[in-house]
């Protein structure tokens, strides 16, 4: 059996994650640990509950069963959910490398973040003559972003350079925020810096955007850097100057200790990986990193990367379609496995859909009252495909199991998990493993999301199924018996007409009953009393047909379609029904609990000439010719 580890990141450090994959799946001895990313898509400028049902996903695996834990600390986006993982793992007893952070008992992976900045620093101040600086950072609480300020503020101290707390923005690691921010406060090239410094490619990119809608020009009229060498970074026009914190090497470094812990050799507890000062276009070098072929190579596959895009759009809207097209959760499962299974993307060579089996508790119960942010113990599979070979489908696991089949032999595999909600109410997982594009292209994401809108798309169709249901029930309900009424009678001889069309109509019988002399009850005692009557007559017919439904098809008019175990016995059932109302037709027994009812019974092998009416006409027969022998005997009403 391979080792197991798992991984927590965000979506967000796509590039990251894909650079520090790269280098840990590429130093793994053959066949030896398959990976499990568990990624979730919380950011600052989310609603609360989005950001809650994703970070879900962090609490699915059971960590007492993984041989170690990576986690990407700073790029979480709540130190709260960070902690929550150290405590995990903390309990769970297993060796833990924190990116990015510290924390005791664990092996923190780190950049010298303080030396790289210096770095870049000093070549904006020697190489460009940067004397005004201003720096975005990500959220106050983010270790990485206050680490890139402080070597900052360091640096700009030490220079003597015009820097202070009102030339410092914290974005949020928010794009939009970042980019309003800039185009409010830079109306004039006497307005602008030196040089702006972003916390990582991403806002530098959002500047870049910001600053050109207001007519200004990078780099001559102001520079500007990121950090995190983002794949975008390298080929937008212009490149952004950057630093490479070699993710790739931390991702090598964790591979080769994880195999000195299972030698038994000791592991520091800190690295610290050398970062790298990438100049770029955007800080007024000139092609410093050969971008032009970068960016020809980009356009080259560019054709092609959008004829996979039109591709996997297409599998989109079939997974968009298949929950559309439900309206109950047990017809969801084949409708998704048409579109999943047979697709030719490589990236769904191996695919797996997980879901509470429970689903439609959404549609029938209060959200207030539903469970939040959690899994359910037992997963149904609704989708499981391995190496393009569908495997069984349509039966629970425990969610500890995770991935159905899992058997822990062959190639290394790196399976990415996301997790599937309406809201506060988890509702599953879904995992993809790891493909030629990877995660690098956020094709997990483009998946995740497609997801996310669907499973809204089917809340809307299961409410609306669940109130048709409702009111379907209700017109089809009789108000006084609370009996099945004519609407359902004539639905349930349409469904046996299809049945007996097919040739597949089981064995049944038609029992008619009318009620003797409810006018003159009405007459004597008033409605009320008439009603009582009805009522009772009713209880009298279903107790005795107790396995069959029963139908009050008019004021003093009832049927029963006699089934299963009811049909066996059919003949005594309807002795047992005429010997009580014998009982409860004699004169001494009182109006309030009085039963007159005559009835007529046929069998499905009585059918005439073809024509499954002819079976209810004489049942009806039967029942008339019950009628005026009872009439015609002493001591009936």
């Amino acid at each position: 059996m391979k080792k197991k580890v798992a991984v927590f990141a965000n979506t967000w450090s796509a590039d990251i994650v894909s650079s520090f994959l790269s280098g840990f799946y590429d130093a793994l001895e053959k066949d030896t640990t398959d990976t499990f990313v568990f990624l979730a898509a919380n950011s600052y400028g989310r609603p609360e509950t989005h950001n809650l049902s994703e970070v879900s996903i962090h609490s699915l695996p059971e960590l007492e069963k993984y041989d170690a834990a990576i986690i990407f600390s700073q790029g979480l986006n709540s130190n709260q959910v960070r902690d929550r993982i150290y405590e995990d793992c903390e309990k769970a007893g297993i060796p833990t490398f924190c990116i990015g952070d510290t924390h005791p008992g664990f092996h923190g992976v780190l950049v010298k973040t303080a030396d790289a900045m210096r770095e870049l620093c000093d070549h904006l101040y020697n190489e460009h003559n940067v004397r005004k600086i201003a720096f975005f950072a990500g959220s106050q609480e983010n270790g990485d972003s206050n680490a890139r300020l402080e070597a900052v503020k360091k640096f700009a101290e030490e220079k003597g350079l015009d820097f202070n707390e009102d030339q410092v923005f914290y974005s949020n690691w928010e794009v939009r925020r970042c980019m309003h921010y800039i185009e409010e406060k830079y109306t004039t090239r006497e307005s602008l810096p030196d040089a702006m410094i972003f916390a990582n490619d991403f806002l530098a990119i959002s500047a870049n955007m910001a600053l050109d809608a207001r007519g200004f020009k990078i780099p001559d009229d102001v520079l500007v850097t990121g950090f995190d060498f983002a794949r975008s970074g390298q080929i937008y026009y212009p490149s952004i100057a950057t630093i490479d914190q070699r993710y790739d090497l931390m991702g090598e470094y964790c591979a080769k200790s994880l195999k000195d812990i299972e030698e038994g050799k000791e592991v520091p507890a800190e690295k610290y990986v050398d970062g790298e000062f990438k100049p770029g276009e955007s800080c007024g070098c000139k092609n410093p990193r050969n971008e032009d072929v970068k960016r020809r190579e980009y356009c080259h596959r560019l054709i092609g990367k959008e004829y996979e895009e039109d591709y996997r759009m297409s599998i989109i809207y079939g997974i968009r379609a298949a929950f559309q097209e439900s309206s109950k959760f047990a017809t969801l499962p084949s409708k998704l496995q048409n579109t999943l299974n047979f697709t030719a993307d490589p990236d769904l060579d191996s695919f797996y859909i997980l879901m509470d089996p429970s689903l439609e508790r959404i549609a029938l119960e209060d959200p207030e009252e539903l469970p939040k942010y959690r899994y359910s113990n037992k997963q149904q599979v609704v989708v499981a495909k391995k190496n393009n070979k569908p495997l069984k489908t349509d039966y629970t696991i425990c969610k500890s199991e995770l991935i159905p089949e899992y058997d822990g032999e062959g190639r290394n595999e790196v399976y990415f998990i996301m997790p599937l909600y309406i809201e506060s109410f988890v509702v599953g997982y879904f995992a993809m493993v790891r493909s030629p594009r990877g995660i690098v292209d956020w094709i997990y994401w483009e998946y995740a999301s497609c997801f996310g809108q669907s499973l809204t798309y089917y809340r809307t169709n299961l409410k609306l199924a669940a109130l048709n249901d409702k009111l379907s029930e209700l017109m089809q309900k009789d108000a006084l018996t609370s009996l099945k009424n004519r609407t359902a009678y004539e639905n349930a001889k349409a469904h046996l007409r299809t049945l007996y069309l097919a040739q597949d109509l089981p064995k049944f019988a038609v029992v008619m009953f009318d009620l003797n002399n409810l006018k003159e009850i009405n007459d004597e005692y008033g409605h009320g009393m008439g009603d009582i009557y009805i009522k009772n007559s009713s209880v009298l017919i279903c107790n005795t047909f107790k396995h069959s439904p029963v139908y009050r098809i008019g004021g003093d008019e009832f049927v029963a379609i006699v089934k299963n175990d009811d049909y066996d016995k059919k003949d005594d059932l309807l002795q047992e029904f005429m010997d009580a109302v014998v009982e409860l037709s004699k004169p001494e027994i009182p109006p309030e609990k009085r039963v007159s009812v005559a009835a007529g019974m046929a069998d499905f092998d009585e059918i005439e000439n073809e024509n499954l009416d002819s079976i209810f006409k004489l049942a009806d027969d039967r029942m008339y010719a019950n009628k005026r022998k009872m009439k015609a005997e002493m001591g009936l009403l």
